[in-house]
C-alpha cells in the first residue's frame, strides 16, 4: 500500500485498509521510503511509520519510527509504557529500497527488526490491538509530499 503526505500535513492519505484496523500482536512486511523522504523537517522529531496501539496511542503502543538526517533514514522502536515514551534509534536504511521490518509484542516485551537489525523495549500492549498507520511529525508537518510504501 502506498502512503502519500502531502507537503503541510501530518496524516497519510485515506486508504482503504484503514476500515480494518484490527491487528494482533506482531505486524510484518517491507517497507521502502521514497527521495523525498530525506528532506528533513524543523523541528526534527520522529515520525510514524507503522505499529501497534490500544484506543490511547499514548498510553501503551508500539511503533517504528523515522526521520532524515538529509543522507539516509534513520530508524528507531518507540514504546508507550503506562504513559511514559522511549525511543531507541537502532539503524538506518537507503531509500528507494525495500527493507524486511517486524513489530512483536510478547508479554510485557516488544521487539522491533529492520532486515537483520532488531531491538528489544520493555512494553505493554492491551486488550485492543490497531494498526498505526504512517503519520508525519509531532510538531512538524511534512515539508514535501513524500510517499512510504508498506507491503504486509
Amino acid at each position: 500500500m502506498k502512503y502519500l503526505i502531502k507537503k503541510g500535513k501530518h496524516y497519510a492519505k485515506f486508504t482503504i485498509n484503514r476500515l480494518f484496523p484490527f491487528v494482533g500482536r506482531k505486524i510484518e512486511g517491507k517497507v521502502k521510503f521514497d527521495m523525498a523522504c530525506l528532506i528533513e523537517a524543523k523541528p526534527s522529531g520522529w515520525n510514524k511509520l507503522t505499529g501497534i496501539t490500544g484506543f490511547s496511542i499514548h498510553k501503551n503502543s508500539g511503533r517504528l519510527v523515522w526521520r532524515s538526517d538529509g543522507s539516509k533514514i534513520l530508524i528507531a522502536g518507540y514504546v508507550y509504557n503506562k504513559g511514559v515514551r522511549k525511543d531507541i534509534k537502532f539503524t538506518s536504511v537507503m531509500v528507494d529500497r525495500f527493507y524486511n521490518f517486524s513489530i512483536n509484542q510478547v508479554g510485557a516485551l516488544w521487539a522491533f527488526s529492520i532486515d537483520d537489525k532488531v531491538i528489544r523495549m520493555d512494553g505493554d500492549i492491551g486488550f485492543w490491538k490497531l494498526r498505526a498507520y504512517p503519520y508525519f511529525g509531532g510538531r512538524a508537518v511534512a515539508p514535501c509530499e513524500m510517499v512510504i510504501t508498506i507491503k504486509t
